[in-house]
């Protein structure tokens, strides 16, 4: 795969797209015990991982307990507790794949993905697991609903399968094309999961049919490139950083697009998806009074993820060197040189 360098000392400035639109501009509500629940789920994950300082810092940092308690306004304080070890526990997991030891190491990468999937497919494994997968199968056995417990792990498949198709990319230089990159990261973006553990924590009971309709599936994976294609524009400056490639803006940047062509690429499909959104939700079917009232609850859920997604990528830059303002929508990023890399594939040291 293609990698970028970055010289630090030349800097130009981009315009974002506008992702404040549609059913995104509106307040969302955040879920009361989010105080409370914070300090608790974060304290929780560094005893059982064993974190470092510095991992224990980035994770109170990163307060994704804000992410949650949007995502999950109605939830309990125990499920928004699981919600919330599950939160934290993904950004420490993905981050060794993007930029950590198993970046570039498909075999050791495939040893975590079978330890950590083992619990939730119900397969036997004898081998030591990490801390880290410990704490999920921990998380995972809370998730009490058996029918929203089934969908998490087949989201958790989906995941997996997206994160280890990104390491077989960069372990063997092969460059993705937009659309080649916007399949994988709808799997590894991690979104889907969450509308299980909403489905959990707010105990919306559906039946099968209403999953497997088109529609309901078009929604779920509208929400999805919401979240990955904002994700996308608003952390790329640290991703480009980071040597990162597993991005859309990254994948546009690839075809030899400038930094502004990037951003407006992605912002465009961005747009597509508020129209697609719109026609979805017209084209919804009726299951009958009782049914449709739980659709509405679910569907609303796929919403809070997204509107949860922008509100804390932006609080979260607020604090951090970024900066970003909503209104001016200016990212300053390096000038970036496209050069393949002549990384030894079987080297993993990153």
């Amino acid at each position: 795969m293609q990698v970028f360098t970055t010289k630090m000392e030349s800097r130009r400035t981009v315009i974002l797209p506008d992702m404040f639109k549609g059913f995104v501009v509106e307040t969302p509500p955040m879920n009361p015990n989010y105080e409370t629940v914070k300090p608790i789920s974060e304290r929780w994950l560094a005893e059982k991982c064993s974190f470092s300082p510095r991992m224990k810092k980035r994770v109170e940092f990163c307060d994704f307990a804000v992410f949650i308690s949007i995502a999950a306004p109605d939830a309990p304080f125990d499920k928004l507790k699981t919600m919330c070890d599950w939160g934290n526990w993904v950004f420490p997991f993905d981050d060794m794949f993007d930029e950590g030891s198993l970046k570039s190491d498909p075999k050791r990468s495939q040893v975590v993905i079978d330890s950590l999937m083992a619990d939730m497919l119900d397969k036997t494994y004898t081998r030591t697991k990490s801390v880290v997968v410990q704490a999920h199968d921990d998380i995972f056995r809370r998730v009490s609903q058996v029918s929203a417990r089934r969908r998490f792990a087949l989201a958790m498949k989906q995941y997996t399968d997206g994160v280890v198709h990104h390491v077989k990319q960069f372990s063997t230089n092969s460059i993705p094309s937009i659309q080649e990159m916007l399949d994988t990261r709808r799997l590894s973006s991690g979104v889907t999961p969450l509308y299980h553990l909403i489905e959990y924590a707010h105990d919306i009971k559906l039946p099968d049919e209403v999953f497997e309709n088109p529609i309901i599936q078009r929604l779920e994976l509208l929400g999805a490139d919401f979240v990955l294609l904002s994700n996308d524009i608003l952390s790329y400056r640290k991703e480009e950083n980071d040597d990162c490639p597993f991005s859309m803006v990254a994948a546009c940047r690839m075809t030899g697009q400038s930094p502004q062509e990037a951003f407006d690429t992605v912002g465009n499909l961005l747009e597509e998806r508020y129209q697609y959104w719109q026609k979805a939700i017209e084209q919804l079917p009726s299951w009958g009074p009782e049914i449709d009232a739980n659709v509405a609850r679910y569907i609303q859920g796929i919403q809070n993820v997204v509107q949860a997604n922008i509100t804390w990528r932006y609080e979260i830059a607020a604090e951090s060197e970024t900066k970003l303002n909503a209104h001016m929508r200016q990212l300053p990023i390096g000038e970036i040189f496209w050069e393949t890399s002549s990384r030894d594939p079987t080297d993993t040291n990153d």
